[in-house]
């Protein structure tokens, strides 16, 4: 991950069709898609970035809260650093306010609910970065201040920020900077695309009950409806048909409901933890700052814990099915089998679909790619720290100390970064290719709905 790297969008997910009605005169409706709207998004407006939808109109200002323990946070919480919070309210801007728990300084201008719901989740990650160091044998560093994150109610202010650090937030949510030691999110309810969506679904929703009114007046079945699709098509429909047209649509409607709720939850996960884990893994010890770090090392570790946390801390036990549908669904191509092998497997490192393991280890380069590209690095970075974590978790952990050993400066040559993989994990060879992919393709994998 270079200091001020792109995220990678995750691979997009499928959507259902979706419709508009609108009301005519002589019981006459249209039908039309939300053009636009159901892009690929990362977030929902019904269901803001980790909190209930914003109120109108923002809570008055109020000092900031008294010290915080989250459930799950064992040390004892840092002393208030009031320089360091008038300077981060200097660098956000006006109308900002200052949030602190035990191990983050939060400077908000957004609801007070979501600023407890993000809070709660950054601390939550911190928990599951240092408990995965504990069982791994790594010694955590302490902190010695709070960890510095941002959080804008308006898009255009995050995007602002971004670029007067030169960072590229297009189709970003969040991100952190090494060089600024600063993690930055902002309130996905107001995305200009979620905003859209948002208003098109509750359209939808009265266009179906004015529709349902109009059918309910109807007398007879003799009576009519003509209906227009958003493909040209038009079908005249009785009153019985016309009802449970209906129907159909309420459920559409319902089902892209829930299709907005995982897009939220994906936001969470992929963007909120996944920052989060970089911000911690760089300040507990796990990588060195201003020091090479392998970078599907930092992209790999971070992806184990976008797992939603459990009552304990992160997910990091459970597999990342989002990670492993992208890995999975690299590995398929076109063939649409889901019964896949070691040599699908060969087959799609040779045909590009997916990162051969080599390339993933000597070549930093991979990961300032986005799109399809950029997801199928990820994918293959999650999936090699997942194996080793579960078949030679003593081997990473020494790994991993010898990458934090690396004085500031330190540059390895692509040689030496695989001499130092083949150090701790034996040969890149066919034989460590078979094993990773036979472990990696029989994991528990869940479809997406």
């Amino acid at each position: 991950m270079p200091s001020d790297r792109d995220r990678t969008s995750p691979t997009p997910i499928s959507k259902p069709p979706p419709f508009r009605w609108a009301l005519h005169r002589h019981h006459c409706f249209a039908a039309r898609a939300w053009r636009g709207v159901l892009a690929l998004v990362l977030g929902v407006s019904v269901c803001p970035l980790l909190g209930a939808p914003p109120p109108a109109t923002a809570p008055a200002d109020t000092p900031p809260p008294a010290e915080r323990r989250t459930a799950g946070t064992r040390a004892a919480p840092l002393p208030v650093d009031e320089a360091q919070e008038q300077a981060l309210l200097a660098l956000a801007g006006e109308g900002f306010r200052i949030y602190r728990t035990a191990h983050f300084l939060v400077a908000y201008d957004t609801p007070r609910s979501m600023v407890e719901s993000l809070s709660a989740r950054l601390e939550l990650t911190y928990d599951s970065v240092t408990r995965f160091c504990q069982n791994s044998g790594f010694p955590v560093r302490p902190l010695n201040r709070r960890l510095e994150v941002i959080f804008f109610d308006q898009a255009a202010d995050y995007t602002r920020y971004a670029n007067r650090f030169r960072f590229n937030s297009r189709g970003t949510y969040g991100f952190y900077l090494e060089r600024t030691n600063r993690a930055a999110f902002f309130n996905v309810h107001n995305d200009p695309e979620v905003r859209k969506l948002h208003a098109g679904i509750e359209a939808a929703r009265d266009s179906v009950v004015r529709m349902e009114e109009t059918v309910k007046s109807l007398r007879g079945n003799a009576a009519y409806v003509d209906v227009t699709y958003s493909d040209g098509r038009q079908v005249r429909l009785t009153r019985s048909q016309a009802k449970q047209e209906v129907e159909a649509l309420r459920k559409k409607i319902k089902r892209l409901d829930a299709r907005r709720q995982a897009y939220c939850d994906r936001i969470n996960q992929t963007v909120v933890q996944h920052e989060v884990a970089h911000q911690t893994l760089y300040n507990t010890g796990v990588h060195a700052r201003n020091a090479f770090n392998p970078k599907w090392v930092v992209e790999g570790l971070a992806c184990m814990f976008e797992n939603p946390p459990g009552a304990a801390g992160g997910g990091l036990s459970a597999v990342n099915q989002s990670r492993l549908e992208d890995f999975r669904r690299a590995v398929a191509g076109d063939s649409g089998q889901t019964a896949l092998n070691t040599r699908m497997y060969r087959e799609a490192v040779a045909d590009g679909r997916i990162t051969a393991l080599e390339d993933l280890v000597r070549n930093p380069e991979l990961f300032n790619e986005r799109g399809e590209d950029g997801a199928k690095h990820y994918a293959a970075a999650w999936a090699l720290l997942h194996y080793l974590h579960r078949t030679q978790n003593k081997a990473l952990a020494a790994y991993l100390r010898e990458i934090a050993s690396r004085p500031p400066g330190t540059m390895p040559d692509p040689d030496a970064e695989q001499e130092l993989f083949e150090k701790h994990f034996g040969p890149l060879d066919d034989a460590f290719v078979v094993r990773f992919s036979r472990y990696i393709l029989s994991l528990p994998y869940r479809p997406p709905n």
